[in-house]
């Protein structure tokens, strides 16, 4: 197993996105990218997640608490760099 297929192997620096609409009610929706914090997956069944606009580094949301099932890490595939880019521009 590696983190790419098992969330719980996710490390503080990855990247990971979000899979679903669950944090809508802190300004976080399906698709939006951050930076792991902390694993506390073992513990709390959690990662704590930054999020911020990619240009001007200014925070969306700190240390989000995110749930194991909500998210994955992003990998290096085409189609994922599809999914940085795409973020990457809804700042623009």
């Amino acid at each position: 197993m590696n983190k790419y297929d098992d969330n719980k192997l996710v490390e503080p620096m990855d990247a990971i996105i979000l899979v679903n609409d669950n944090y809508k009610n802190i300004g976080l929706k399906i698709g939006d990218i951050g930076t792991v914090v902390e694993n506390y997956i073992e513990k709390l069944g959690i990662i704590l997640v930054d999020f911020s606009n990619p240009f001007t580094a200014k925070t969306i949301y700190c240390q989000a608490q995110i749930k194991t099932d909500d998210f994955r890490v992003v990998g290096s595939s085409k189609k994922d760099q599809e999914l940085v880019r795409i973020y990457k521009n809804s700042f623009n």
